[in-house]
């Protein structure tokens, strides 16, 4: 590798590291201020198992996402990760979405890549972007009033949300969140059946979906 070429790389790595070291600094204070005035009921006996879980899994995502995007891209994809983070934290806890943090996140995102749209006058892409969050919403909407349960309506908005953001970067990466989401979450449910023996081993869908849409943003092209 050339000397060049070498700082380039070290460079790349440093601002991904301090940029999952912000993210997980923000993580910490979201765990701390926001998540509790969103819960329904008293705060999880382990305060600190929360905040380390948020900052970890914030710091990590951000990080991944600095590797790959720079500027407006990363931004809009890390608000994203940052925000279904704080909400998958709920829905470990309670088991539901709040429509509080997700619904503002839509303004937010879309504005970012409007933006960016007319910046780099690449309008196609938003409209992909806008179609496949509409398209992934819709789909998931479809299972939750035929499962009865199975999914809930803050599973169709974080869908719909993380939706948005893949089909920014194409069809092929919204495929790809998808299924990596939904294997994730099958494969838990059968080690939790085996582990358990109970034949309904529920689990929440959120942390899954967000899991899978961050892994597909940064390494499907």
């Amino acid at each position: 590798m050339s000397p060049v070429a070498s700082r380039l790389v070290t460079s790349a790595l440093t601002v991904a590291l301090l940029w999952g070291v912000g993210g997980a600094a923000a993580g910490a204070v979201v765990a701390a201020v926001v998540t509790p005035r969103l819960l329904n009921h008293e705060p999880p006996p382990s305060r600190t198992r929360l905040l380390a879980g948020c900052a970890a899994a914030t710091g990590l995502a951000l990080a991944l996402l600095a590797a790959r995007f720079v500027g407006i891209e990363l931004l809009a994809f890390s608000c994203v990760a940052a925000i279904g983070i704080a909400a998958s934290a709920i829905d470990l806890i309670e088991r539901r979405l709040p429509s509080q943090v997700l619904l503002p996140c839509y303004t937010l995102l879309i504005g970012l890549l409007l933006i960016e749209a007319v910046r780099t006058a690449a309008p196609g892409s938003f409209t992909r972007a806008v179609s496949a969050g509409s398209a992934v919403a819709g789909v998931y909407l479809a299972v939750a009033l035929a499962s009865r349960g199975g999914l809930g309506a803050g599973d169709v908005k974080l869908g719909g949300l993380l939706g948005i953001a893949l089909g920014w970067q194409g069809w092929p990466v919204v495929l790809a969140g998808i299924l990596l989401a939904w294997t994730a979450a099958a494969t838990t449910v059968l080690i939790r059946r085996r582990a358990s023996s109970v034949a309904d081993a529920t689990i929440p869908m959120g942390p899954f979906l967000v899991i899978g849409a961050v892994l597909a943003l940064t390494t499907v092209s």
